[in-house]
């Protein structure tokens, strides 16, 4: 891989790989909720401690990323907050939009006094959707402002923050999107994950049980980090051979051979005695 990207817009860490498992136990169960046994149950399946399982889900509580619902002596939880963003921008099969001439565009500006405002306000706009173009300048294909200020904690007084539009010529907007969301070293790393995955496609799947669960997360889940934060652009503003949709279709195979194994154990979990 020729190039990094910069942590901003490694925004998909901001759910560190503890916390993405427990998105993906909700795709792979194919349920809205999932009761708090259980899902203890799989996060140590996963390689997580008990104590760290039941840490895992506090946290996301407290975050406002997992709501529960008490029934009985169980919690039925279900995603909500960015994760549940996350997990449905991974799962959104609306074809990208067309290129309308212009970006939505927020301008802002803080005080170095205030760089945990800043910095939290950078991972939050790249989660929802924006690039960064340059020091102070995000932009993205839709408007999402009020999603963005619905998340951020209380603006510091002599912080700016004025969303805007931007109009670009379409070759303009092709080189401020490379920019914005570093498409040639973004690129690069898609085609990594590619190489991994037709590596994994010759080998044989494990039988259901824990191995298996385990064997899928190692799989999907380092593309899926970097596809969270992949945008979704029209075809004028990607560059040539961008690797996605033959990524798309490489998971499609590995959810075909290593999907199944692990989806019967999770189903056995949750269909349990628990």
């Amino acid at each position: 891989m020729s190039e990094r990207i910069s942590p901003e817009l490694e925004g998909a860490q901001a759910f560190s790989s503890s916390i993405a498992l427990v998105p993906f136990l909700f795709g792979l169960a194919q349920r809205s909720e999932l009761g708090g046994t259980a899902l203890t149950t799989l996060l140590t399946d996963l390689g997580q401690t008990p104590s760290a399982a039941r840490g895992t889900i506090m946290r996301l509580r407290r975050a406002g990323n997992l709501v529960g619902r008490r029934e009985g002596r169980n919690v039925h939880y279900r995603l909500a907050g960015q994760l549940a963003a996350g997990f449905d921008r991974l799962t959104d099969a609306s074809a990208a939009p067309n290129w309308t001439g212009e970006f939505h565009a927020l301008l802002f500006s803080v005080p170095e006094a205030h760089r945990p405002f800043r910095d939290t306000l950078r991972r939050s706009a790249v989660m929802c959707g924006y690039g960064i173009l340059q020091q102070g300048v995000l932009i993205s294909l839709a408007d999402h402002w009020p999603t963005l200020s619905n998340t951020l904690p209380p603006r510091p007084p002599d912080a700016t923050l004025y969303p805007a539009r931007l109009a670009l010529p379409a070759a303009d907007a092709a080189r401020a999107a490379a920019t914005a969301w570093q498409l040639p070293a973004r690129a690069d790393r898609l085609d990594h994950h590619r190489r991994q995955l037709r590596k994994a496609l010759r080998d044989n799947a494990p039988t259901p049980g824990p191995a298996a669960l385990r064997r899928l997360d190692e799989l999907l889940n380092p593309p899926m980090q970097d596809i969270l934060t992949t945008p979704r652009l029209p075809p004028d503003l990607l560059p040539d051979h961008w690797p996605l949709p033959a990524l798309w279709s490489d998971l499609d195979e590995i959810n075909h051979r290593y999907g199944p194994p692990a989806k019967a154990h999770v189903d056995r979990t949750l269909n349990g005695p628990l």
